[in-house]
């Protein structure tokens, strides 16, 4: 392999010093992810900012764990209106589902204790008021 060669290989391969992925739901339905990369940290955050005021800006919804952040607020594909239902959780009594924020939870377990937990704003919810 030539030194040219060699050294195309390299700057192809090479990782960008910072990156960062969010994974939203479009308003059809699509979960998808983006990731952006940056040469500074500060360079990516103001390209994160830029991209989650232009996904707020067009009705995207974040993406929490593996499931919708709130799925009552996804547009229904055939009329366009929100469901204000969720078919998974009809009486809201499952102990993963949060009737604080309209979602679900994810499980946990510890040293024989199991919960189940949200991230909402920051800070994890158990569902329960205080």
């Amino acid at each position: 392999m030539s030194e040219n060669t060699a050294l195309k290989s390299n700057t192809l391969m090479s990782e960008a010093p910072a990156s960062w992925n969010t994974r939203y739901v479009t308003p059809d339905g699509f979960i998808c992810q983006l990731t952006l990369r940056g040469d500074t940290g500060k360079d990516l955050l103001e390209k994160a900012n830029a991209a989650l005021n232009w996904l707020k800006d067009n009705q995207f919804l974040p993406c929490e764990n593996n499931g919708f952040h709130n799925k009552q607020n996804i547009p229904n594909k055939e009329n366009g209106k929100v469901n204000n239902n969720n078919n998974n959780h009809d009486n809201h009594s499952s102990p993963d589902w949060c009737p604080i924020h309209q979602c679900d939870m994810k499980r946990w377990e510890k040293d024989g204790r199991i919960w189940f937990s949200h991230n909402a704003n920051g800070s994890w919810c158990t569902g329960k008021s205080k």
